[in-house]
Formats: C-alpha cells, structure tokens, sequence
C-alpha cells in the first residue's frame, strides 16, 4: 500500500510524457494554452513551450509534494502545524504521526498528478483537429471530482488528529 502512491504518480506522469509524444506532431505551431470557463480559448504559446510547461507542471508538482512528505520528518515540530501537535508529535508517536504525513502527501500527489494528466489531455485534445475549444464540461467535471476527493481525503486523513484519545 505505501508504494501505491508511487505507483499511480510514476503511471500519471509516464502517461504524461505519451500524449506528449502522441499529441505533438497534431499540435498546431501556435497552441491555445488557456481558456476561460466557457471553455474558450484566451490565451497561447508557442507549441514548444506549451509541451514543456505542461510536463515541467506534471514533474515539479509530483516532486514538489514527495518533497513536502520528506520534508515533514525534518523539521523541527515548530514549523509543523497539525491539531493537538503535542500529542501526536510525543516521542512515541513522532514516526508514525510523520510517516502517516509523508504518506497523506503521497497520495495528494497521486490525485493530482492524476488530475493534472486529465487536465492536459483536455488542453491538447482542444488543440487538434478543428475544435472550437476545450470541452468544458468534461473539464468542470474532473475539477469537481478532484476537488470533491481532495476535500473528503483530507478531512479524513486530518480527522484522527483532531481528538486525543482519553488515556
């Protein structure tokens, strides 16, 4: 289970890496690279850069959130903000309470380099062929399931430090 994690981010991020490869010769020289919420074109780059930004998103983000995991254990308890820190972060219960952080992180960083594969899927597949924008729909749909499963995820993972068992 702990490599699981792991697991998703390394597929989402190889996954990343084929449309790229798979979209790139479809891409038009001038790439629409935002759109507003109708699912309009509002801005472009070059298709170049469109390419590495979205993979230097895709990889900076996934290392930004192991880091974050690593980084917990390091610190000193004053920069670590959790409920009843006291508590959690006592000698016995230090590891695990950093393990099971580093761990949350690690599946933060699997939803959303889930997401971020999805998002530019999208943003690539609006690009080819003779579209008229990115669909929308689709589109409000994956960031309302991300952000629904971030929220809930969270909440239950934060939920157990909330309240300190009576001893």
């Amino acid at each position: 289970m702990k490599s699981l994690p792991w697991i998703i981010v390394a597929t989402a991020l190889i996954g990343s890496i084929l449309q790229a490869v798979l979209f790139w010769p479809q891409l038009p020289n001038k790439v629409a690279s935002h759109f507003n919420g109708a699912g309009q074109p509002d801005g472009w780059m070059s298709k170049t850069n469109f390419v590495a930004m979205t993979l230097l998103l895709q990889f900076g983000l996934a290392a930004m959130m192991f880091g974050i995991g690593w980084l917990v254990r390091v610190l000193p308890h004053s920069m670590i903000n959790i409920p009843n820190k006291e508590y959690w972060l006592a000698g016995e219960r230090r590891d695990q309470t950093l393990n099971d952080s580093a761990a949350m992180m690690a599946w933060i960083a699997a939803g959303t380099a889930v997401f971020m594969m999805v998002i530019f899927y999208f943003s690539f597949d609006a690009n080819v062929g003779e579209k008229n924008g990115l669909n929308s729909t689709a589109t409000w749909i994956a960031v309302v399931i991300y952000l629904v499963w971030l929220t809930v995820y969270c909440v239950m993972s934060l939920k157990k430090y909330y309240s300190v068992p009576a001893r």
